[in-house]
């Protein structure tokens, strides 16, 4: 028999005594004769050995313990975001009560507090009936400009007009003239 046959059924060998006793002479002649089959085989065995004399040493701790810490680290979690929650609530409230006004515009961020109310500041924005009336005002200025400009642009038409009709009206008095001569 070749080595990777023998090396197949190794562990039969090791584990099942029947296995080596039924597997005849063929193999036990290829171990007596094959050192790298014999080295192998007594390595497993010594392996087996040892593992048969191994034994499960105790846990350090208990797995309850151990359970019951984790359990108290997420309530103690659970008790810190608690605490971090309050507190927020709190600052939030005293700055409610403090007339706190944050304010994020082109020139950056600004930063007030009055513990009574004030009169308001000039804004840096438009109230939305102040746009409204801005928008009106824009389109009631382009309407009238328009307007005007439509005025002049007809009075000018009106002048071409005239000057045209004058124009044909001097042409057709000269050519009637000369017809009668």
């Amino acid at each position: 028999m070749r080595c990777d046959e023998i090396q197949e059924q190794m562990i039969d060998f090791v584990y099942d005594e029947e296995a080596a006793v039924k597997a005849g002479p063929e193999i036990s002649e290829h171990f007596r004769t094959c050192a790298a089959c014999r080295r192998e085989l007594e390595e497993l065995k010594r392996a087996r050995k040892y593992l048969q004399l191994w034994k499960d040493e105790a846990p350090l701790r208990s797995v309850a313990i151990a359970k019951r810490e984790g359990i108290a680290r997420r309530n103690n979690a659970r008790r810190y975001l608690a605490y971090a929650a309050i507190a927020a609530m709190m600052i939030l409230s005293i700055l409610a009560i403090a007339n706190t006004q944050i304010r994020v515009n082109k020139d950056g961020l600004s930063y007030s507090t009055h513990l009574f109310a004030q009169k308001s500041e000039a804004r840096d924005y438009y109230t939305k009936e102040e746009m409204r009336n801005l928008l009106k005002q824009a389109l009631d200025d382009t309407e009238s400009r328009m307007n005007e400009t439509n005025y002049l642009m007809m009075h000018k038409m009106w002048d071409t007009l005239e000057q045209e009709r004058w124009m044909y009206s001097r042409l057709s008095q000269r050519r009637s003239a000369q017809n009668k001569n």
